[in-house]
């Protein structure tokens, strides 16, 4: 990360070592807190195996963040797909590796409105590092549904089934890339059907894990900073 950033901004871009649920990264209150489950965990296990993440969604990660989606900046977006190729580098350099990568998809409006997928871009980095193919044609989403940054927690979990697939994932390991973890509703839906059509596992990494403590909610707002 050192070639990627100023020494300020490095200062200011933490990584969460401790303090998270170890099962979908949702924050403790308390950083130096050991990891353990959350309440949510406790009673039912998300659908995924690994959850991999960089931080909380705050500070400077949610500035560089917003810029990549929202802003269109094409660097910030690079530097933020080294940071999660390096991250999971580091993880898989312990454990099997996945078969496939897959970007988290953005239905073909918002596509068309955003010109490009921060999802996807990101996921090239993280293929390339883990000498892995990278897979579009596993994963869409066929439905447009409120943006999430508009919606509460809550409203997120009660989102219909966006996704599908058009291929079978048959005996596959995957690892779907999203950017931000809000409540995991979105991630759920994905890797279920993921799943449905065959894959042996799913593995998710993603930059930003938002928090519960968030005094904004947990949510993400597309008002650059």
């Amino acid at each position: 990360m050192r070639r990627l950033f100023c020494p300020a901004c490095l200062a200011r871009l933490k990584r969460r070592t401790s303090g998270f649920c170890p099962y979908c990264g949702e924050p403790s209150a308390v950083e130096e807190a050991p990891c353990m489950p959350c309440g949510a965990c406790l009673r039912a296990l998300p659908p995924w195996s690994e959850f991999l993440f960089f931080g909380v969604y705050e500070g400077l990660l949610r500035e560089l963040l917003l810029r990549a989606k929202f802003g269109g900046s094409l660097a910030v977006l690079d530097a933020l797909g080294r940071t999660l190729a390096a991250l999971c580098v580091e993880h898989y350099a312990v454990t099997a590796r996945p078969d496939v990568v897959v970007p988290m998809p953005l239905d073909m409006i918002r596509l068309r409105e955003r010109g490009f997928n921060q999802c996807g871009e990101m996921a090239r980095h993280v293929a390339a590092a883990l000498r892995t193919p990278m897979r579009l044609d596993l994963l869409v989403k066929v439905r447009t549904l409120t943006p999430q940054s508009l919606l509460n927690r809550e409203r997120r979990r009660q989102l219909e089934q966006p996704f599908q697939t058009l291929n079978r994932a048959d005996g596959l390991h995957v690892l779907l890339i999203d950017d931000i973890c809000t409540t995991g509703a979105t991630l759920d839906r994905a890797v279920t059907c993921l799943l449905a059509a065959g894959a042996r596992r799913v593995d998710v990494a993603v930059l930003g894990r938002s928090s519960r403590h968030d005094p904004r909610g947990g949510g993400e707002s597309s008002a650059l900073p």
